[in-house]
């Protein structure tokens, strides 16, 4: 019996823990992932950032938006130790790579929220669950392409936020030299685009319209409402969107697109009726 052939996707995600488990999971399913690393980061701010570590006193607890919020964290600390009061608090964190490695790297610190998916619905989270007091603030560390989405939620709910700008996100420096080679290479063969962040959508974006290479070739995967508005901002057609960024519902949405519009459309006329 002969076996299928590999449909390639490529995915402009950064390589990571779970890296691995993409790859394995989605050659599982006859795809064959290339990564390629959209963006870059800088920290910044990490003084400031470490002083009020030190203070869980005057907060109700932290939130944590990405995997780079984490690892500042981490670095502000200097391989010391998160100040125990941290984990009487109320800790959040968006998804479940974020969760994980606040769990391995901050002491177990222990975070709520892992599978709300993004900072819209862990806003809602937050607000349906927290059982604290709101004289205190949440502290927020953050990049400087966050969205007010999150913060929004928060204010027009009582509750107050620090929050602490404690990276830059770039475009990678190298993202022309990676495309370049991953459509020379696998050309023939790539069916999908996988984006996977509203501002590694706008890089990727200007990498193509630069060169005038038109996206419709190729099947665009959005990772997460934000980036499917981002896409569609942008005028680009939008072929299937995963709830949420994991694997597994990424392979559902690759192996089941019809699904996901039909989801859109519901959402659509569900907004539509409540307006």
């Amino acid at each position: 019996m002969t076996s299928r052939p590999l449909r390639t996707v490529i995915i402009f995600k950064s390589e990571s823990e779970s890296t691995e488990i993409y790859a394995e999971t989605l050659n599982a399913h006859n795809f064959q992932p290339i990564f390629i690393p959209t963006l870059s980061f800088g920290f910044k701010n990490l003084d400031e950032l470490q002083r009020k570590l030190q203070n869980p006193d005057k907060y109700a607890g932290i939130i944590f938006t990405s995997p780079r919020c984490v690892e500042a964290v981490s670095e502000a600390l200097q391989l010391g130790e998160l100040p125990g009061g941290w984990k009487l608090l109320h800790n959040y964190s968006v998804g479940e790579v974020t969760h994980n490695l606040a769990l391995s790297t901050l002491q177990q610190l222990f975070t709520h929220g892992k599978q709300t998916g993004n900072a819209r619905n862990l806003g809602d989270y937050i607000v349906d669950t927290f059982d604290g007091s709101r004289n205190l603030p949440m502290l927020l560390p953050c990049g400087n392409l966050a969205t007010d989405t999150l913060l929004s939620k928060l204010a027009e709910n009582g509750f107050s936020v620090d929050a602490c700008e404690v990276y830059e996100t770039k475009c990678n420096p190298q993202l022309g030299e990676l495309l370049e080679r991953a459509l020379v290479q696998a050309s023939d063969n790539i069916e999908y685009l996988a984006f996977f962040s509203p501002s590694g959508v706008n890089c990727v974006y200007e990498y193509f319209n630069t060169r005038q290479i038109p996206l419709d070739k190729w099947k665009l995967v959005a990772i997460g409402p934000s980036t499917r508005r981002a896409m569609e901002a942008l005028g680009m057609k939008v072929f299937c969107t995963a709830e949420r960024p994991t694997v597994e519902h990424l392979v559902k949405v690759l192996l089941n697109p019809q699904e996901s519009r039909e989801r859109l459309v519901r959402t659509a006329a569900a907004t539509a009726d409540a307006n």
